[in-house]
């Protein structure tokens, strides 16, 4: 079964968004995110436990820990691992 969020469009329309296409507004949003910004970050792993517990990732998989790799690597965020704590923090 293939789970996709409604979103309600400024003209009034709708849209569907998928898991991918989530995750990519994920990805693109860490990319514009300065680790320093604490209001970004926050907003980041709002976004990133919304996307969790939405499609059902639990905090230890395989899945989750490739998508935080991702996220990392493409975001250019260097400290990993202290990336990862934070990020998980309110799914664990």
């Amino acid at each position: 079964m293939e789970i996709q969020i409604v979103t309600k469009l400024k003209s009034g329309e709708t849209d569907l968004m998928s898991k991918e296409e989530f995750l990519n507004y994920i990805i693109d949003f860490a990319m514009d995110t300065e680790w320093g910004d604490l209001k970004r970050r926050e907003q980041l792993r709002a976004l990133f436990t919304s996307w969790c517990f939405i499609f059902g990732i639990d905090a230890d998989t395989k899945e989750c820990d490739d998508v935080l790799g991702a996220i990392c690597f493409r975001a250019a965020f260097e400290m990993i691992e202290e990336f990862e704590n934070y990020m998980v923090e309110l799914i664990v």
